[in-house]
């Protein structure tokens, strides 16, 4: 059906207002007239989002406000009374969160992550220097560390920066570091664990580097 939007209606879809809700009021907008709906963003966001912009997953629906299925249906029903649907996204920025898993990966890993080419960073310019500046310090680092505000945490296999409960990945070209200070005196064990580790950091392949990387930390 041709796009004619000479009547639209605004939905701003958030936990409040979900799918179902809105099939509620389809009656309503069918007396109102309307011919187009004109739906707020409808991917994976941050929990509690009243918007929507701050997207987590964009191959996913939100699960606050619904199901893929639901959507299916909604469309279908939409069709059927001769009401169009025109769908905001967001195509340009991601939420800054540690609930965000392709961000995480790419601070993880810089440059090696699969996701290193989605974000505008300086992984994709000429003023890349090996290191990612991140925001979230409330004050200088000295200080920060000398507060104990920012604390090192092993979590699912992996370590992180714990800062006030928000988690943010350390690379794994650290781990290294960290377990040659936490362990005075080398084990055989220990010793295999960083012989892998270095072997892995070898990789320059993003895909063939995740998966090893991966399949390391389930060891």
């Amino acid at each position: 059906m041709a796009l004619n939007p000479i009547s639209t209606y605004r939905l701003q879809f958030q936990k409040e207002f979900t799918f179902e809700d809105f099939e509620r009021i389809i009656p309503y907008l069918q007396k109102l007239g309307v011919s187009t709906i004109y739906a707020s963003p409808v991917f994976e966001a941050m929990p509690g989002s009243t918007h929507g912009y701050d997207a987590l997953n964009p191959h996913r629906i939100n699960p606050e406000i619904g199901t893929e299925d639901q959507l299916k249906d909604l469309s279908r029903k939409l069709k059927e009374e001769g009401i169009g649907w025109m769908q905001d996204i967001v195509p340009n920025h991601m939420a800054f969160s540690p609930d965000n898993p392709w961000l995480m990966d790419v601070l993880e890993k810089g440059p090696l992550s699969f996701y290193a080419s989605f974000f505008d960073t300086a992984l994709t310019s000429e003023l890349y220097k090996g290191r990612l500046m991140v925001p979230f310090l409330a004050g200088s680092q000295e200080e920060i560390i000398e507060n104990g505000e920012l604390k090192l945490e092993y979590k699912k296999g992996r370590f992180f920066f714990n800062y006030f409960d928000a988690l943010y990945p350390l690379i794994p070209g650290s781990y290294l570091k960290i377990l040659r200070y936490k362990v005075k005196k080398p084990s055989e064990s220990l010793n295999r664990l960083t012989s892998q580790m270095q072997q892995i950091h070898q990789i320059e392949d993003a895909a063939m580097y995740a998966d090893s990387w991966n399949e390391f930390l389930l060891q």
